[in-house]
C-alpha cells in the first residue's frame, strides 16, 4: 500500500513537468570558446581521479591488509574504520595521480 501510494505521488508530482516543458527546436552543439580552459582541466582531473580509483582501491586494500597482518600498523577497531582507511589511501593515491598528470601537462605546455 505504501509503495503504491509513493509511486502515485511521484507520478502526480512529475506529470506536470512533462506537460509544461518547452520543446527543443534543434540541437545546438557547443562552440569552441564557450567554456573557459580551466573547466576542461578540472574535467580531465576528475576523469583521471575516478578512473584511477578502479586501480587504487584494490592496491590500497591489498597493501593495508598486508600491513595489518604483519603488524606494521595498528589493527582497526571496527570493520567500518578499516573501510574508511582503505578508501582514504585509495583516494590519496588517485589524487596524487591527478596532480601528477596536471603538473606533467603544465610542464609540457611551457
Amino acid at each position: 500500500m505504501a509503495r503504491t501510494l509513493a509511486a502515485m505521488l511521484i507520478i502526480l508530482l512529475l506529470a506536470p513537468t512533462v506537460l509544461c516543458a518547452q520543446r527543443l527546436d534543434s540541437y545546438v552543439p557547443y562552440e569552441d570558446g564557450e567554456f573557459p580552459l580551466w573547466t576542461y582541466k578540472i574535467r580531465r582531473s576528475e576523469q583521471i581521479f575516478f578512473g584511477s580509483m578502479i586501480i587504487t582501491i584494490p592496491i590500497a586494500s591489498l597493501a593495508y591488509s598486508l600491513m595489518v597482518n604483519n603488524n606494521l600498523v595498528a589493527a582497526p577497531q571496527s570493520e567500518a574504520q578499516s573501510y574508511l582507511i582503505r578508501g582514504a589511501i585509495a583516494a590519496s593515491l588517485s589524487l596524487g595521480i591527478s596532480v601528477a598528470d596536471y603538473v606533467i601537462g603544465e610542464v609540457r605546455n611551457r
